[in-house]
């Protein structure tokens, strides 16, 4: 099954628990916030979206 991130930049405090953890997948490119889906393994993508401290990131 396809796994997909998303983010609600309504509810993020900009914390960037996710781009200090996960760089290859949470970045941020000329002020925009990107996610790479094929960045890194599901698994490290599912700890580091249980981790973000606001909930402003989700998996569908």
């Amino acid at each position: 099954m396809y796994m997909k991130v998303t983010y609600d930049k309504d509810t993020c405090t900009h914390s960037a628990n996710c781009v200090n953890s996960l760089p290859s997948v949470f970045q941020v490119k000329d002020g925009n916030f990107v996610i790479v889906q094929d960045g890194a393994p599901e698994e490290k993508i599912r700890e580091t979206v249980n981790s973000c401290p606001s909930k402003a990131l989700k998996i569908k």
